[in-house]
């Protein structure tokens, strides 16, 4: 089923993306936006500093790899130059609260029977003390007695399609086992028959004070047809490191650059928490597909002519990540439903949007493969140039850093200025994190195996059924193998070929390069098995005869990296270090032939015991 949408928008309303006067303001003015303008000239600075470097001729090698290189470091800079273009355009809902009387307004909170319903109450209350006059809402899949008694004597009312086939549809629309189904029997039953505005929550996302006050300002705009707000998963923060990664990395997102897409392009519903107007909904043919739900959703109403904003101040605080395996299954969740979506949903919908948003939300559902497919060959280039000794830039490596480092020096300065100002959400997110630094890492293997299983999907017609992640009480601590191994993989497949390729002439440097890298996935790998021994409180013992092969994995790992260190790292960080200067930290001899010492002519490197002596003479000299 496919919905037409009127190309020309809602009746009497503009196309999404402009703005009228009095409904939005600008987040940066004055002092503040010459601030970020200063600093952003900065940055244009730094990269043209670093491009006119690497593109010079002499720079170049023959073939192939050079470029591959270059396309790489593309896509890097284009990220950063896309979330400054973003951010930069940032604008905030500054219109009067709509008259209750005469604006109908529900909360409703979705729950799985997997949800505990203690973890509901929770954000059922908060929803009560909500000033701005509502009903509150309980969409349960299968209400129990308790349930229904606690929501009877609070004045919840609850919406449950259980027992109803049409709303267990194997397919979208009403999909079975899934939000979309679950909320559709609610607006089809009451929810576009009695409201205006349907604010809707995850079972574990509470409200604070003022969030419908914020969420409702949006629709003095007659031309939004959904509110989209911050999705803080913040709740477990403290005990969990697996929420503190996603939960710092995408504070900007969910702060500043979400209000930047609501002055320049389309803000993104969030599915822990956003809203619809109704009216919106109902022509835009109700939620949109698959588990990204909330993504669909928001190509549905743009495509039906209605804009959204961000309501930067509606904050709801939920659960993130109970630990390291719910993690990868969000990711690769996301990542499979959303490449989905592209391949195939947009297609019925793409030539209603005006071209910026054709642009975004084909670039938003292709993020995914993206960036997995650039972490992968980011990845590779050490590997490939140690196992077929060749380097990609005729540039020694001091000179990368020197020209490299300064963009994203400024970008981090700019960091640092929007956590300042408040504009992060949640605003006290780390800018620099050893969260934060392996998130990325954790995050691109899962992303890539769920494009490879979605681009599986759409050809075979295979149907995908969705874990939901569990929340509360019933998060389970458990490190599976099968979340483990890719990071042993990757470790094993940057640390063996630094053991067993000898005789490196053009690419010694990248002896160290990837040995870095295989060493960031065999911290991560021992993260992962320490922090879930820890946190769990299991002794030694325990550990081992729980997951063995799990604990046993990590010395065996970083002994391998430390031995892969011994054994080249002296020569490498030599190669590295050409155009330094005089100083050494390695000692080079060349050896004469004799038993146990190789050809004559070889030349063996030793790390240099006296570099660190002569440093802090000299410094005191």
């Amino acid at each position: 089923m496919v919905s037409t949408l009127d190309a020309q928008g809602p009746a009497g309303l503009d196309r999404p993306g402009r703005r009228r006067g009095g409904h939005s303001r600008r987040l940066l003015t004055g002092w503040q936006r010459a601030r970020y303008d200063g600093l952003i000239l900065l940055w244009v600075l730094a990269t043209a500093y670093f491009w006119t470097w690497w593109l010079d001729p002499q720079s170049i090698l023959p073939g192939m790899r050079y470029w591959v290189v270059t396309v790489a470091f593309g896509w890097l800079f284009f990220m950063q130059a896309y979330f400054i273009f973003v951010f930069r355009a940032a604008v905030v809902p500054a219109g009067p609260l709509p008259d209750p009387a005469e604006t109908r307004v529900a909360m409703i909170v979705t729950k799985t029977p997997s949800e505990p319903f203690d973890v509901v109450r929770r954000t059922l209350e908060a929803m009560l003390r909500q000033s701005y006059p509502h009903d509150t809402w309980l969409a349960d899949e299968d209400p129990q007695p308790e349930t229904v008694a606690w929501c009877a004597a609070h004045g919840v009312q609850i919406s449950s399609r259980k027992g109803q086939d049409a709303y267990h549809r194997s397919e979208w629309p009403r999909r079975t086992r899934c939000k979309e189904g679950n909320l559709a029997y609610f607006y089809d039953k009451v929810g576009y028959a009695r409201y205006d505005i349907v604010s809707q929550l995850d079972a574990d996302h509470v409200p604070q004070p003022g969030y419908l006050d914020e969420i409702v300002r949006g629709f003095a705009d007659p031309r939004v047809g959904y509110v989209s707000a911050p999705s803080i998963c913040a709740n477990n923060a403290e005990e969990s490191w697996a929420a503190r990664t996603r939960l710092h990395t995408e504070a900007g997102f969910h702060g500043i650059f979400q209000a930047g897409y609501a002055g320049l392009l389309a803000p993104m519903c969030i599915g822990s928490h956003y809203a619809v107007r109704t009216s919106a909904l109902r022509q835009v043919g109700g939620l949109g597909p698959e588990l990204a739900e909330d993504h669909s959703t928001t190509v549905l109403m743009n495509a039906g002519g209605w804009r959204g904003v961000h309501a930067m101040h509606a904050i709801a605080v939920g659960d993130g990540p109970a630990n390291i395996g719910d993690l990868c299954t969000q990711e690769f969740q996301w990542s499979r439903s959303l490449l989905t979506i592209l391949l195939r949903y947009t297609k019925d919908y793409f030539a209603a949007l005006p071209p910026r948003l054709k642009f975004q939300f084909v670039f938003c559902q292709s993020w995914y493969p993206l960036f997995a497919v650039f972490m992968l060959v980011l990845y590779l280039i050490p590997i490939l140039a140690v196992i077929f000794d060749m380097r990609y830039a005729a540039v020694t490596y001091p000179d990368f850093l020197l020209h490299a480092i300064w963009p994203p020096a400024v970008l981090t300065a700019i960091a640092f200025l929007i956590r300042h100002d408040g504009h992060f959400r949640p605003t006290d997110a780390k800018v620099l994190g050893w969260e934060k630094a392996v998130f990325l890492a954790l995050q691109w293997p899962w992303v890539l195996w769920g494009c490879v299983m979605a681009a599986r999907d759409r050809f075979t017609g295979h149907f995908v059924d969705f874990r939901i992640t569990p929340k509360g009480a019933a998060a389970e601590a458990k490190l599976p193998l099968r979340v483990l191994a890719p990071y042993l993989v990757l470790a094993l497949g940057c640390i063996v070929p630094v053991l067993l390729v000898d005789h490196v002439i053009e690419a010694k440097g990248f002896y160290f390069l990837t040995l870095l890298n295989g060493s960031i996935y065999a911290a991560i790998a021992a993260v992962i098995v320490v922090r879930h021994v820890r946190d769990n409180r299991m002794k030694t013992l325990s550990a081992l005869k729980a997951i063995p092969v799990q604990v046993l994995s990590i010395p065996i790992l970083l002994a391998l990296v430390v031995h892969a260190l011994v054994l080249r790292g002296p020569e490498s960080l030599l190669a590295l270090s050409v155009g330094i200067g005089q100083d050494q930290m390695v000692r080079y001899e060349y050896v004469v032939s004799g038993a146990g010492l190789g050809e004559a002519g070889t030349v063996r490197y030793r790390w240099d015991p006296d570099f660190l002596k002569s440093l802090f003479t000299s410094e005191k000299e």
